[in-house]
């Protein structure tokens, strides 16, 4: 019987990945976002050695893994009914901050945004990045209240940032 993923390995996923022939991990290539597993842990394709290419193998990233199981680490609520007049700026900040994170770390991203009626939802496939981005939108809109939900258990973060006031 296999053994359970315990809360201790580290996020590139290594251990569920199977070996070689000779014990060196195998080198994957997320099918999705063309990350690069490269033995070690996960990179940008551009970063690749290219005598690596030939050794490819293709996989899914666990940042991809989670993003189509809807397993994110992190939700951002921005609402309130001051949202609607800064909803491009807001935006804009959440996909400047996104980039920025996988720039440090291919796994660390945001997931989706989506948008209904009473504001935005923000997704990340790590908690930080939730708590991150709330912060940096209540502080580039003074008077709104900002309010983190750290879980106990496996579940994710919830960041809750309320902007009731309305541009006239």
């Amino acid at each position: 019987m296999p053994a359970s993923k315990s809360k201790s390995e580290p996020r590139s996923g290594a251990s569920t990945f199977l070996k070689g022939k000779k014990g060196g991990r195998l080198k994957l290539l997320c099918r999705y976002c063309h990350a690069v597993y490269d033995g070690k842990g996960w990179i940008p394709f551009k970063k690749m050695d290219p005598k690596m290419i030939d050794q490819l193998h293709a996989s899914v990233c666990p940042a991809c893994h989670e993003t189509m199981s809807h397993l994110s680490d992190g939700v951002l609520h921005i609402q309130g009914a001051g949202v609607k007049a800064h909803l491009t700026d807001i935006t804009n900040l959440i996909k400047k901050m996104g980039k920025e994170a996988e720039g440090r770390n291919i796994l660390d991203r945001v997931e989706r945004v989506d948008q209904d009626r009473n504001g935005l939802m923000v997704y990340t496939t790590i908690n930080q990045l939730a708590v991150k981005i709330g912060k940096a939108v209540a502080s580039a809109y003074k008077g709104g209240k900002l309010e983190i939900k750290w879980s106990r258990e496996d579940k994710p973060v919830e960041v809750y940032w309320t902007y009731d006031k309305v541009k006239k």
